[in-house]
């Protein structure tokens, strides 16, 4: 009997205590599904003040540099230094990496057949003025010897010795402008500096003849004063900087700034003219920039703090500045194309828009137009955008996250 009744009561009390359990089983909580918005960064967009500048480099060369002749023939006696009483600065040297002032010795030609031109020349002339000087005075007793009887203005030139007398006076002028350039060669016997420079290779030393027939060339020389830079730039960028090469007072003239290799401002200048010509390679306009005191100098009062100085040849980094304009920065990595940012309105939702770019520099790119103050750029590259599309911005995800339990 038993083994008909425990079955069922088994099955009553199982499924007795299923229902217990179906029934205090807890009511599962609702939850949203996942939104499938783009999370997105964005910057608000901000008109600031900003200096043009374009970056260019270019190599360094002297403004004044030429080729020092010897204006007298004859041999090299001696070549600079030379020995020079009460002089604290240094002395001159006619050497390769030289320098020199104005004014400093800095070749000595042999003189003696120059001198000796200048003698004869003096010779020359002091005969030429006793010539002169007879001839007055026989004018004059002709004078007094044709007024015994008649009218001195009846004479005829030559009673009155007015030929010879003009003649004795050019004799007289041609000598005084022998002995001129007699000094003169004599003079330039020893060659001085015609200003203060560096010497950049020497072509004769002592024991050369130099001149009369051979080589008058000494060395090539440049001036201490101004370096100059050539750089190239496109029109564009001349726009930019608003350089008119100085035509009709149009124009500015861009403040230069030399970078080392830190990055750091060291040398100072302007951008001084365009040569007025367009490479045909580039294509890009050729300028020269002037740097005042760039070169070494052991004639000038610098401080001790200066930047280096500048070698010839040596290639250099220039940084060129225009005037002040209004620009938006926006980084890189919010431009979609060349000139197309994407805009967030108010209701979240993206909106593509072309803009108009002037310059890139290394981390943003300046916008001139087609931006609003306070308008939000988005930074996040979105692989699809349809118009409208909705985002959820980034900012507003941190902060449901910070505020959740």
């Amino acid at each position: 009997m038993k083994k008909y009744i425990l079955p069922p009561l088994v099955l009553g009390v199982s499924g007795i205590g299923a229902w217990v359990l179906i029934a205090m089983k807890p009511e599962p909580k609702r939850s949203t599904p996942p939104s499938n918005e783009p999370v997105v960064e964005f910057i608000l967009a901000e008109r600031k003040t900003q200096r043009v500048f374009v970056d260019a480099f270019g190599t360094v060369r002297p403004r004044t540099s030429t080729t020092l002749l010897a204006e007298s023939p004859g041999l090299i006696e001696a070549v600079a230094p030379f020995a020079e009483s009460n002089r604290s600065e240094p002395q001159a040297s006619f050497r390769a990496g030289g320098f020199f002032e104005k004014g400093d010795l800095l070749v000595s030609i042999e003189d003696v057949d120059h001198r000796a031109v200048k003698a004869d020349a003096e010779a020359y002339l002091q005969t030429t003025q006793l010539q002169l000087a007879q001839e007055r005075a026989l004018s004059e007793q002709a004078k007094a010897e044709w007024e015994l009887d008649r009218d001195w203005t009846d004479a005829p030139e030559l009673v009155k010795r007015l030929p010879q007398i003009r003649k004795a006076e050019a004799d007289a002028k041609a000598a005084e402008a022998r002995l001129a350039q007699a000094s003169r060669n004599l003079q330039r016997a020893s060659v001085r500096a015609p200003f203060r420079g560096r010497v950049l290779e020497t072509m004769a030393d002592v024991g050369q003849r130099v001149g009369g027939g051979t080589s008058a060339a000494l060395a090539k020389v440049y001036a201490l004063d101004m370096a100059e830079i050539d750089l190239s730039l496109s029109r564009s960028e001349l726009d930019l900087l608003n350089f008119g090469e100085g035509a009709n007072g149009f124009g500015e003239q861009p403040e230069v700034q030399l970078l080392n290799k830190d990055q750091n401002f060291t040398h100072r200048g302007i951008l001084d003219r365009s040569e007025g010509t367009v490479d045909p390679r580039t294509r890009l306009t050729n300028v020269v920039a002037g740097i005042e005191g760039a070169f070494a100098d052991p004639y000038s009062n610098k401080k001790l703090n200066s930047p280096p100085p500048l070698s010839l040849g040596e290639f250099v980094e220039a940084r060129l500045f225009g005037p002040n304009i209004e620009v938006f920065e926006i980084p890189h990595s919010a431009f979609r194309e060349k000139n197309t940012l994407l805009i967030i309105d108010d209701e979240n939702r993206i909106e593509t828009r072309n803009v108009l770019t002037i310059k890139q520099t290394r981390d943003f790119v300046w916008v001139t137009e087609g931006l609003q103050n306070n308008e939000r750029v988005c930074l996040t590259p979105l692989d699809i955008v349809s118009k409208g599309m909705k985002v959820r911005l980034a900012s507003d995800k941190k902060e449901n996250n910070s505020t959740r339990p």
